[in-house]
């Protein structure tokens, strides 16, 4: 009995436990929408009310379970001093050259950000691949729904007509000066057909740039509740795409306009105090709001432009409270003949509409920061015109031997394939540079051994020239003259300068006998004169006076008596 009581209870139990689960999950699920994002320095429209089909709003889901946050980081590139980290207060940030993506600075370069309408950048890019200025956009029902269902910026196109016609060219400028998301809608299914398709194309363009922590989820950047933690990037991502975009005319034209005037609509400008049909930069390192003097104190002489973002009031994944303010900011500058992009992300400064102090108003700062940080301790410089012309001198082997310098060569560096090689540096290697201290290393190989023939200007080895232990390039060293091989001596001596005897066999008919009677007069010569040296010898002796002395006599009578004694001789 007491067993059966048992088996009893443990079935009651299990069934009642997924019941119990299930009504403790709903609370969650049943989490209200919170507030939608908006781009900075515009108002944003009342949202309309959502109609009754279940797609109107994304179906909410739980938020996932945070992953903890990654330590933070900072690097400088090895040669500058260290930036001030004091100045960087975001969340993330980075500082690269615009025309390589070499990175001069970072700050937590791959933490997860949410790019809001920074994301624009790579609808941007999209647009200016698959349309022209010209082009002109119908606006369709679609297009309107869709355009409905956003909030956030606008640049007002829920107003417009149904089958009204609108440019390429407007559509554009209203993604980029006043970050219309209603633009974005429309201009991503101008090309793609469904707003889907086109953020299939931005996440596809987005793997071909190696943006590989990066997942767009919408073409404008708006973050939406429970699902918004899916629409992220990373700093390292977001200046890769700053970098991409700088190669389209259409955008770099555009990022610089300080306000805009539409062609082909009128009337859906939603900022104040100007004319209806006329727009305005919200970059304020650009261009300061004809209505908002006070923030001219954020212009930038330097600035080039780029793009804005701002989210308020989002609750990412792990966030215990509501974030107020998250600004985003990629912006480029250029001084000097250095192009740079900063991206900031999280700048979670909150302004004071009393004092006219907008939300996320510190990423300003930020990048003018980063900005003259950067044009204080890095400049572009021609590195090519540092490379020092290589002479050498080798010796060869198997030469003529006739050669007049006796196979020596004089090897030279042929630099006319190096053009302009312009790189940045920082500005302490480049005064180094300019002043000598620093020179280009060289390393040269010859061909071993150097045999003849070898002709003017033909290669035999090479010469790398490095800086910092970094290859930079490498010229080839050719050869200063000809040199002839040893057995064509007759043939070069016309080349040389050097005439070239060749002994011929019949020549011994002309040398022996030459060489035999000449001998006989040389030793007839030096006879005649031997016998001319004793014949003198002789006739002096002869000749001799008798030397007489006092006391004469004696020496008479020994004169006489020789003469007497040669007489008598038998």
């Amino acid at each position: 009995m007491k067993k059966k009581f048992a088996w009893i209870i443990a079935v009651l139990m299990i069934l009642t436990f997924p019941i119990t689960a299930f009504a403790e999950a709903e609370p969650e699920a049943q989490a209200s929408a919170e507030p939608v994002a908006q781009e900075a320095g515009e108002t944003q429209e009342p949202q309309p009310e959502q109609p009754a089909d279940p797609e109107a709003t994304p179906t909410p889901e739980p938020t996932p379970t945070p992953t903890a946050t990654p330590p933070e980081t900072s690097e400088t590139k090895e040669g500058a001093p260290e930036a001030d980290l004091s100045q960087v207060t975001s969340l993330s940030a980075m500082l690269v050259d615009a025309d390589t993506g070499e990175v001069l600075f970072s700050k937590n370069a791959d933490w997860t950000i949410f790019p809001a309408s920074t994301t624009k950048l790579m609808t941007a890019i999209l647009v200016a691949e698959n349309c022209k200025p010209e082009d002109m956009v119908t606006y369709t029902v679609d297009m309107k729904t869709e355009v409905n269902k956003s909030g956030g910026s606008m640049m007002g196109l829920k107003n417009l007509p149904v089958d009204s016609q609108i440019s390429v060219k407007d559509l554009f400028y209203g993604l980029m000066l006043c970050s219309g998301n209603d633009a974005a809608i429309v201009l991503g299914m101008h090309i793609a057909g469904t707003e889907q398709a086109f953020v299939d194309m931005m996440n596809q363009k987005a793997q071909e740039l190696g943006m590989t922590g990066t997942h767009f989820i919408n073409p404008h950047g708006l973050y939406i509740h429970n699902v918004g933690y899916g629409h992220y990037s990373t700093a390292t991502d977001m200046a890769k795409l700053a970098v991409e975009a700088k190669k389209y005319p259409m955008i770099t034209e555009a990022e610089t306009t300080q306000t805009y005037t539409y062609e082909s609509v009128s009337g859906y400008c939603q900022l104040e105090n100007l004319p209806p049909d006329t727009i305005e930069n919200s970059n304020y390192l650009v261009h300061t709001p004809v209505n908002k003097p006070e923030l001219a104190a954020y212009l930038y002489d330097k600035a080039t432009g780029m793009k804005t973002g701002t989210l308020e009031n989002i609750l990412p994944p792990g966030a215990t409270e509501y974030i107020k303010s998250y600004g985003c900011l990629v912006a480029s500058a250029s001084d000097g003949g250095l192009n740079l992009i900063a991206v900031i992300f999280g700048d979670l400064s909150v302004g004071n509409k009393e004092t006219g102090v907008p939300n996320a108003y510190a990423r300003w700062d930020i990048a003018k920061y980063l900005f003259d940080y950067g044009f204080a301790n890095y400049a572009k410089v021609d590195l090519a015109q540092f490379a020092a012309p290589v002479a050498l001198t080798e010796q060869t082997e198997n030469f003529a031997s006739n050669d007049p310098e006796e196979g020596s060569l004089e090897v030279t560096a042929d630099l006319t394939g190096i053009g302009a090689d312009t790189q940045l540096l920082d500005a302490a290697t480049v005064q180094g540079l300019q002043d000598g201290s620093i020179k280009l290393e060289e390393k040269t190989t010859i061909e071993e051994p150097l045999r003849a023939p070898i002709t003017a200007g033909q290669q035999i080895g090479t010469v790398t020239y490095s800086l910092n232990g970094q290859e930079l390039y490498t010229a080839p060293l050719v050869a200063g003259r000809d040199i002839y091989p040893r057995g064509e001596e007759s043939e070069t001596s016309e080349e040389y300068g050097v005439p070239v005897f060749a002994f011929e066999l019949w020549y011994l008919w002309i040398i022996v006998p030459a060489a035999a009677v000449l001998t006989l007069l040389i030793i007839r010569a030096v006879n005649k004169s031997r016998r001319r040296a004793r014949y003198a010898k002789r006739a002096s002796v002869g000749a001799r006076p008798v030397q007489t002395r006092a006391g004469g006599s004696a020496v008479q009578r020994r004169n006489a008596n020789t003469r007497s004694s040669r007489q008598h001789k038998p």
